[in-house]
């Protein structure tokens, strides 16, 4: 369920943020939210609270948000008080942000590698991705996973390639249980 709140607040506040040609000024507000809820951890469970009134809760969003956000964001956070959503906050912001990335064509990479590459190496799969993706711009997140043996494997959304060499194993650990003696 939680996924479904997500996309149809974060798919409301996307498609108004595109009708309206403010795509990249409501964008700014999201990550100023999610910021503002990073920094203080206790803010959202004091929302979510149910001893908290409605309008308690209203009033504690204007006074922290009021100046910084818009009438439109306001609006979301208004709505999503009233109807209880308020705890899935951070799940519709980053619905919203994923969808604002992919229509700046700018691609979320995982690269997992048993060392820490260096940075010509980097340099080199960003090149690479960017060569065989639409995208116009990455976001690579390098990470090291010490149960890799050897080579990498980078995930892009749902694609995975996976070029490490326990694939590689696993793959010929097939090939020759196939064969037949």
């Amino acid at each position: 369920m939680a996924k479904l709140v997500s996309k149809v607040y974060g798919d409301a506040l996307f498609e108004l943020a595109v009708e309206e040609d403010k795509l990249e000024s409501i964008w700014e507000e999201v990550r100023v939210i999610s910021q503002a809820l990073e920094e203080n951890p206790e803010f959202l469970p004091t929302l979510k609270h149910p001893d908290m009134s409605m309008e308690k809760k209203q009033e504690l969003l204007k006074e922290v948000f009021g100046n910084r956000l818009s009438t439109d964001v306001m609006g979301l956070l208004d709505v999503m008080v009233r109807k209880n959503r308020i705890g899935d906050l951070n799940k519709v912001l980053d619905y919203f942000e994923t969808r604002a990335k992919e229509r700046q064509k700018i691609g979320i990479v995982n690269v997992y590698t048993p060392i820490e590459l260096s940075a010509a190496d980097k340099k080199r799969v960003e090149e690479r991705v960017l060569e065989v993706t639409d995208f116009a711009s990455l976001e690579m997140n390098y990470l090291v996973d010490k149960h890799l043996l050897g080579g990498m494997v980078i995930r892009i959304g749902d694609q995975v390639l996976d070029n490490s060499i326990r694939s590689k194993l696993d793959a010929m650990s097939r090939q020759l249980a196939a064969v037949r003696l």
